[in-house]
């Protein structure tokens, strides 16, 4: 079974007291209508794992992170990442490269074969729906460059 977890609620399931950071506390994974759903527990309102758990666990709240968090939507960069596909250009390779590294890292894409395009080192992809194949150059970015994609992606700023 694969499946996403979230990280830790800012509240207790039981309680509806917050969880400070520091504080120890209890998750549990349960399969709620077809879905499994994370939920955590403060330490005091903890009195053992629900009867049909998956798993639970014990940890320390993380602090909160006071910076912008990146997230986004798998769906929607998708859908750009095809676009991206139709018909890039120089800075749309770019875009598309680093789309596709962040889709294979969350499992949208799978790498079917590193192929030569041209001159070039390319991969040759598949969406985990069927879609493709896509044949995406590999781009030789520093760091600084792919975070500045990624920043303008998520900020929604790319044109």
């Amino acid at each position: 079974m694969d499946f996403s977890v979230r990280p830790v609620s800012k509240t207790c399931a039981s309680s509806g007291r917050e969880l400070l950071a520091g504080q120890l506390c209890w998750s549990v994974l349960i399969e709620l209508d077809g879905r499994v759903v994370r939920q955590d527990y403060c330490d005091e309102s903890w009195s053992g794992p629900p009867d049909g758990m998956i798993g639970y666990w014990q940890s320390v709240v993380p602090e909160r992170n006071s910076g912008s968090v990146n997230t986004f939507d798998t769906d929607s960069l998708f859908d750009y990442f095809i676009q991206l596909c139709e018909s890039p250009n120089k800075v749309e390779q770019d875009y598309q490269y680093v789309l596709a590294l962040l889709l294979m890292r969350k499992r949208r894409l799978q790498l079917e074969q590193s192929i030569v395009v041209g001159d070039h080192q390319a991969m040759r992809l598949i969406g985990t729906g069927g879609e493709g194949p896509f044949e995406v150059l590999e781009r030789d970015l520093s760091d600084d460059r792919i975070e500045e994609l990624q920043n303008q992606l998520f900020s929604g700023s790319v044109t």
